[in-house]
């Protein structure tokens, strides 16, 4: 039987997320954003901040820890 693995995006949000690390989010217009991402599905993020926002993630270009992570499984 196979074993489920999680994906690589999974792995990254699911720690920042239960360390409550604080991200920057770079969308593909340039515009930045910053907070603890609270909640993830597979089109969306929860992202608060100042106040919470609903990003989607077709709309991200880069997720930024505020600190090093330690190494995800491959």
């Amino acid at each position: 039987m196979m074993k489920n693995q999680m994906s690589m995006q999974d792995q990254f949000l699911n720690r920042v997320r239960r360390d409550k690390i604080r991200v920057a989010v770079e969308l593909v217009t340039g515009i930045k954003l910053e907070g603890e991402i609270v909640s993830f599905d597979n089109f969306s993020l929860i992202l608060r901040g100042e106040g919470d926002q609903l990003v989607y993630k077709h709309a991200i270009s880069t997720i930024s820890a505020g600190k090093k992570l330690e190494s995800l499984e491959k």
